[in-house]
């Protein structure tokens, strides 16, 4: 359950990503930091080929991931984007699509319940959610077909101070049980500071660092690490 990402001077529309690599293991949560632009989020969509490398591999379970069918690939590395999208119909009906589509059978009740939201729910139009349900109701969608992998795109960002904080300890609980490996992408060093296990700071699509965590937030951080910091407003 190890994702492996290695590229050469790899363009994905109008982003760069040089010479990238590194892996994410099983209950680890890995956040992906850096300035707008440096291909965060590039590089998370396209660990389970929403978009494609034009060079370099990337690798889940030791196989190339071209190896798997797409539908199987994002069933097992499972992506929440920053602002969820729903088909037409209920909250039943779009928790239980993906299970559906790969042949699972799943509670809705409970998984409604696993994410905090009430079971009362899953009748009513999916579109007519706060963003915080939505964010969690996308997220419970992509746990219920039991993924080895999240990719999480600033999930909390569109988010109040109290939704953020409730998603991130929904997120970190699922983790622990599931034993998920997830890639965390953030603009905020301070969520990453209290989230992560490692964190990996990409800029002008290169890998700056990738540490962990304590040693990230800390006076002993390489100088492009603790200028970023500082930046932001949040160094050692």
């Amino acid at each position: 359950m190890t994702i492996m990402v290695q590229t050469r001077e790899s363009q994905v529309e109008r982003h760069l990503l040089h010479r990238v690599s590194g892996k994410v293991s099983p209950g680890e949560i890995l956040c992906l930091l850096g300035p707008s632009g440096s291909g965060k989020s590039t590089l998370l969509t396209a660990l389970n080929r929403l978009h494609s490398l034009s060079e370099g591999e990337i690798r889940f379970r030791g196989q190339p991931v071209e190896k798997y069918p797409v539908t199987e690939l994002r069933r097992r590395v499972a992506y929440v984007a920053q602002r969820p999208a729903f088909f037409p119909g209920t909250v039943e009906e779009n928790l239980s699509y993906g299970a559906r589509l790969w042949g699972i059978s799943i509670d809705p009740p409970l998984w409604l319940e696993r994410v905090r939201l009430d079971r009362s729910l899953l009748s009513q139009p999916a579109d007519t959610l706060s963003g915080g349900q939505q964010q969690r109701l996308s997220f419970a969608r992509s746990l219920a077909v039991k993924p080895d992998v999240l990719l999480l795109d600033e999930p909390t960002s569109a988010l109040d101070i109290h939704g953020a904080r409730e998603l991130k300890e929904i997120v970190l609980t699922v983790v622990e049980r599931e034993n998920l490996a997830v890639l965390w992408v953030t603009h905020d060093p301070e969520q990453a500071r209290r989230i992560s296990h490692r964190v990996l700071l990409l800029t002008e699509g290169r890998v700056s660092a990738c540490l962990p965590t304590e040693v990230f937030f800390s006076k002993e951080a390489p100088e492009v690490v603790r200028t970023f910091l500082e930046i932001k407003g949040d160094g050692p």
